[in-house]
């Protein structure tokens, strides 16, 4: 617990110097302000079906489960890291107490992407590019006044279930306190793809057998529109300028850019913590249970 209490009040110091977006307003400078601004979301909580407009797409909440849709999802994930994620759809949690993990769901209006190439997938190359690629970017931290971030390796390599059109992968990432899991998905539909990122700690990944439980529900709940389909793909659709090995490539380089310092501090376990506590009360107030 040492490093996440480290972590969140090194970012909560750096990121009060970042400037925020204009419709943001000022980044809260101090934890309480942080919580306030947390609770000041609007969680929904009602089980059923959601859409999502940009992405043409639904996703199905459960009992237990809570989701911030549109400006509160983006608000949400600027205040985790002080960086605006536009494209950012929706955000998944647990309704409880034991809320530590939650699932980023962007959408990404690229255009259709084949994947006739799904055999030119290089496991190790990409490895490879995300390591310089964090690398690079520790350059930024360094600057800010944090420590730096190391690749471990993958957790799961990237794995393409043609089923249901998705790749999913997981990297192990360290820095001198300890090791944390980022988790991915990214799901083909006819005009572009949605970006499924899961934050939570190491050990939670590994107690669910190498895929977190929360991204596995993420999947299972979400779905494109009939007409939004991959398969709805017809002539004269947009195309993407790549296919789906450049996808992956595009999606992992953008992790850790050089110009990623807010967005590399997103994907960190230690980030969701403050928000867990909020999220925490809503689902007491709503269940009446810690679960």
């Amino acid at each position: 617990m040492r490093f996440i209490a480290g972590l969140c009040l090194a970012a909560l110091c750096a990121f009060g110097a970042v400037p925020a977006a204009a419709d943001m307003g000022s980044y809260p400078q101090s934890e309480e302000e942080l919580q306030r601004a947390f609770r000041g979301l609007n969680w929904r909580a009602e089980p059923g079906s959601y859409k999502l407009a940009n992405s043409h797409a639904v996703v199905r909440l459960r009992s237990g489960k809570v989701i911030l849709l549109g400006s509160d999802a983006q608000r949400y994930s600027w205040l985790n890291s002080g960086t605006e994620f536009p494209d950012t759809e929706a955000v998944l949690s647990y309704g409880s107490a034991s809320a530590k993990s939650s699932v980023y769901l962007e959408w990404r209006d690229e255009g259709y992407v084949s994947d006739a190439d799904w055999g030119d997938v290089n496991a190790d190359e990409l490895l490879e590019d995300y390591r310089r690629g964090t690398e690079d970017g520790n350059r930024d931290r360094r600057d800010n006044g944090l420590d730096p971030m190391h690749v471990v390796g993958w957790l799961e390599k990237p794995h393409y279930d043609k089923a249901t059109n998705t790749v999913t992968y997981a990297i192990e990432l360290k820095d001198k306190d300890g090791s944390w899991a980022n988790a991915f998905a990214l799901r083909l539909g006819r005009a572009g793809y949605t970006e499924f990122t899961w934050v939570g700690s190491i050990g939670l990944l590994q107690s669910a057998g190498g895929r977190p439980a929360l991204l596995n529900e993420a999947l299972a709940a979400h779905s494109f529109e009939e007409g939004a389909r991959y398969a709805d793909f017809k002539a004269g659709d947009a195309v993407a300028a790549y296919a789906i090995a450049g996808m992956v490539r595009v999606a992992i380089g953008s992790r850790f850019g050089k110009s990623g310092f807010g967005g590399m501090l997103k994907y960190s376990v230690a980030l969701v913590l403050a928000a867990g506590a909020a999220i925490a009360r809503f689902g007491r107030r709503l269940f009446g249970r810690e679960t």
